[in-house]
């Protein structure tokens, strides 16, 4: 063992060092999912909860390649023993699916992150690039089935129509949306009888 400290000079050590650092914190980056954080504070925590953080930016992409759904909020509160995130100020934002995109804003936010759920909730406006929005109190997406669904009233507002009804489920890989019961649907004639 002697020996072996006289073979590496001692201004070496830092380097190997600094170099076994640098493999601990790539293994980890390339490990976890992308999580943003501007910044992070422990202090003042509920119970149960390991991190609050500001900020945040979580993105992934779909499981065929065709584009990557991004997660946006001011704060979060992020319970581990959970793989739980409840979060205000919420963009959810799916891109290129199916070369459309949506955009889904909410006053608050949970993400699940073993099951892949995303709820918004209080005042939910969601848009999409073809022109149609809708208005709601809740609205879930669902990960796995790239759907979107919502058991309260809900308002969709078209290039020339105006849907009310309780209750919706769309479908975003077949560009498919239903409302459940009570509808009311409303006609543009100039877009509608072109």
């Amino acid at each position: 063992m002697v020996t072996f400290m006289k073979k590496v000079p001692v201004a070496t050590w830092p380097i190997v060092g600094i170099f076994f650092l640098l493999v601990i914190v790539a293994f980890f980056l390339f490990k976890v999912q992308h999580l943003g954080m501007v910044s992070s504070k422990t202090s003042n925590l509920i119970p149960g909860e390991s991190l609050k953080v500001s900020d945040i930016k979580y993105s992934q992409d779909y499981k065929d390649g065709g584009g990557k759904w991004e997660l946006r909020a001011k704060e979060g509160h992020f319970f581990d023993n959970d793989q739980f995130m409840a979060l205000k100020d919420v963009l959810l934002t799916l891109d290129s699916f199916n070369k459309t995109s949506y955009t889904i804003k909410g006053n608050e936010g949970n993400y699940f992150r073993k099951s892949g759920k995303i709820i918004l909730k209080g005042d939910v406006l969601g848009r999409s690039a073809t022109g149609y929005h809708i208005e709601t109190s809740l609205l879930t997406y669902r990960q796995e089935d790239n759907e979107v669904e919502t058991d309260e009233p809900v308002k969709i507002i078209g290039p020339f129509f105006r849907v009310k009804g309780d209750g919706l489920y769309i479908d975003l890989s077949k560009k498919k949306f239903m409302v459940k019961k009570n509808v009311c649907t409303t006609f543009n004639g100039e877009g509608f009888f072109r």
